[in-house]
């Protein structure tokens, strides 16, 4: 029989799983994605764990394989999308102009 302890073994075990291969540049399927979801609301439903406990589970070990909390990263990768500023003027004389000297 599993225990409550066993439970929680595997949220971390797989949750550490999909953020290791995140970190590493793998997306992970949403078929994996789908299945940690509902391995973790079935053990909320069970009652193995309290939605506060899984949350602050996901949170301590994505700290510990992130070295950032979930906040500080989601934060990071929306401004590394943020679109440079360039100077395209120079394209604005038709090509045969500006090739001469």
């Amino acid at each position: 029989m599993r225990t409550r302890e066993d439970y929680l073994e595997e949220v971390e075990t797989r949750l550490a799983r999909m953020f290791r291969a995140s970190r590493d540049g793998h997306k992970a399927s949403p078929v994996d994605r789908h299945r940690l979801e509902g391995f973790i609301q079935a053990g909320s439903f069970l009652g193995l764990a309290s939605k506060d406990e899984l949350q602050s589970l996901m949170a301590r070990v994505h700290f510990e394989v992130f070295g950032k909390s979930i906040e500080e990263r989601q934060s990071e990768q929306a401004n590394s999308w943020v679109l440079e500023s360039i100077d395209y003027s120079q394209y604005d004389q038709p090509a045969y102009e500006r090739g001469r000297i």
